[in-house]
């Protein structure tokens, strides 16, 4: 009893030091401009930034697309372009140094937290999944969500055929970090949970890099509903997951150097030509590879 109490005393202090920091961004603007509209734009304009740890280094370098709204757009390139870099100042867990990042036409930073959070939904290559029920882990954004909700959630994102397969269905304890599920299972589970919030913007940072082709398939065909009425802004690599877009855009050294339909770049024999023969030829020899230029 008493070593539990003082592993808890010592846990509290961690906790207390976390809650009473001073965030290191600016307080949030006020403007809700999301209010009534269920698919919203994006914009990257001029955008140079380089992470807090090293402020020498520009990840992205002038960098310049946009997403229009109720539009699915791909953002692919070689590791290191900045791609996961530009949806993390999409979510504004970073500010951009030079250039703005806008949602509707408002900066990011005039937008009311709360108001930016619930208009945006991510779903990225590790869920973050809770020792908890399936159900807890759906809800976690939504606390107030009903069973019916819950369950067409589910339906959209292409889990509740293996949910409704446990004896506890929606009550089934999912482990620490999802251990008791496969990875394609706690991406559904994950892709759920954003499409339970009703996102205006649906941001998926490699959803499905990490899935075998059977769970990639799975997860795909649940991302082609969840498209339906609002924007998507997909980073990925495998072309199965984005030849489908709208419009693509391919990062290269922190700037967007071709964006155009799957079949436009394809004639335009750039970039992202080179990254779909490479990746089709790995393909007709019993390889996967990714959207990468790795030949460079």
């Amino acid at each position: 009893m008493a070593i539990s109490l003082f592993t808890a005393i010592g846990a509290s202090q961690r906790v207390f030091e976390l809650t009473d920091r001073t965030p290191k961004l600016a307080p949030c603007g006020s403007l809700l401009p999301f209010v009534g509209v269920s698919a919203i734009s994006a914009e990257f304009r001029d955008v140079w930034f380089a992470f807090p740890s090293r402020p020498e280094t520009f990840v992205l370098r002038g960098f310049s697309m946009s997403v229009q709204a109720g539009t699915t757009v791909a953002l692919v390139g070689s590791s290191g372009a900045g791609k996961s870099t530009a949806a993390a100042l999409l979510e504004r867990f970073y500010e951009c140094d030079r250039g703005s990042v806008l949602l509707e036409g408002v900066s990011i930073q005039d937008i009311d937290s709360a108001h930016l959070h619930r208009a945006l939904g991510l779903v990225s290559q590790e869920p973050v999944l809770l020792a908890r029920s399936i159900r807890d882990n759906i809800c976690l954004s939504v606390d107030s969500a009903t069973e019916e909700e819950v369950s067409a959630a589910a339906v959209s994102a292409n889990a509740s055929v293996f949910i409704e397969a446990y004896a506890d269905r929606y009550g089934t304890m999912v482990g620490e970090r999802g251990v008791t599920l496969s990875g394609g299972q706690k991406q559904r589970i994950a892709l759920a949970r954003a499409l339970l919030s009703k996102p205006a913007l649906l941001i998926l940072d490699e959803a499905t890099s990490a899935l075998d082709a059977e769970s990639e398939s799975l997860v795909v065909a649940a991302l082609e509903r969840a498209r339906v009425g609002r924007t998507v802004f997909i980073i990925a690599h495998r072309l199965s997951t984005i030849r489908d877009a709208d419009n693509i855009c391919v990062a290269d050294a922190g700037r967007v150097a071709e964006s155009g339909t799957h079949s436009e770049l394809i004639a335009e024999d750039g970039v992202y030509a080179r990254l779909v023969n490479r990746q089709l030829a790995a393909s007709s020899e019993g390889n996967l590879v990714e959207l990468q230029d790795t030949a460079g």
